[in-house]
């Protein structure tokens, strides 16, 4: 009888498991980082800096005064931020050695999901919706320049943003609730926060922010929970739109 030849046993290499990483309990750091986050931010504290005296007139334009605002408090935050979460946030890089392909692809893909919902969304309405906070940013492209708005804006606003609202309100608040009832909670937080001090004068103008949420609590739980990819993603967002806007919109006809 004929035999088959004998072939090699190759060993099976299974396939690498998404790590995924931990974001610890809730500490006294990120308590004390979060009532400061909401007395200066969401309690209107920050205004405060504009009753020093000599402030406002160390500015040309009111816009310029503003941005000095919030450059004051975005890097403040960025280090209270990095203090509390820059161990595992470097850590947290380690994510891209699983599945990099699709993790490379997906960061600018994600952003290009969103735009493309967003755009559906305004055909069928037949709507284009300017919120106040995407009014106050146009009008500060006039009189700050791009690579310092880009600094606080596309590094230390996102970094900010992504500790607390996916970081602590997924990462960490995952450990006592389940992790989709976190991202609900963490993206509708995080839509609402762009409204505050300007309300909403149309709910087409919180789509945009909405859909992002989705995305970068989508994007933080399948990478395994890590803040640096989430991260990178709100970066990517951040840095197209302010390139929009101070070299694209200057170039369109005015009224488009």
């Amino acid at each position: 009888m004929h035999q088959l030849p004998d072939y090699p046993n190759y060993p099976v290499v299974p396939r690498r498991r998404q790590r995924v990483f931990d974001a610890g309990p809730f500490t006294k750091g990120d308590l004390w980082t979060v009532i400061a986050y909401l007395v200066f931010f969401v309690g209107g504290a920050a205004a405060l800096i504009g009753l020093i005296p000599g402030y406002m007139s160390a500015f040309s334009t009111q816009e310029q005064a503003l941005f000095g605002i919030n450059l004051i408090l975005y890097v403040t935050f960025f280090i209270l931020a990095m203090i509390q979460c820059g161990a595992q946030f470097f850590e947290s890089f380690k994510t891209m050695r699983y599945h990099p392909w699709a993790k490379w692809l997906m960061l600018p893909g994600g952003w290009l999901l969103t735009i493309m919902v967003n755009g559906i969304i305004a055909a069928l309405t037949g709507q284009v919706v300017t919120s106040e906070n995407q009014a106050a940013l146009e009008s500060m492209a006039g009189t700050v320049p791009l690579p310092v708005m880009l600094v606080v804006t596309a590094l230390f606003g996102p970094f900010v943003e992504e500790y607390l609202f996916r970081h602590l309100l997924i990462g960490k608040l995952s450990r006592k609730l389940n992790v989709w009832l976190c991202a609900l909670i963490s993206t509708v937080l995080f839509a609402s926060i762009h409204f505050i001090g300007a309300g909403i004068g149309s709910w087409l103008e919180v789509v945009p922010y909405f859909m992002l949420g989705v995305m970068m609590a989508v994007a933080y739980i399948l990478s395994g929970k890590s803040l640096a990819y989430s991260y990178m993603l709100h970066v990517i967002n951040n840095t197209v739109a302010l390139l929009v806007v101070y070299l694209i919109y200057p170039l369109l006809p005015a009224g488009v």
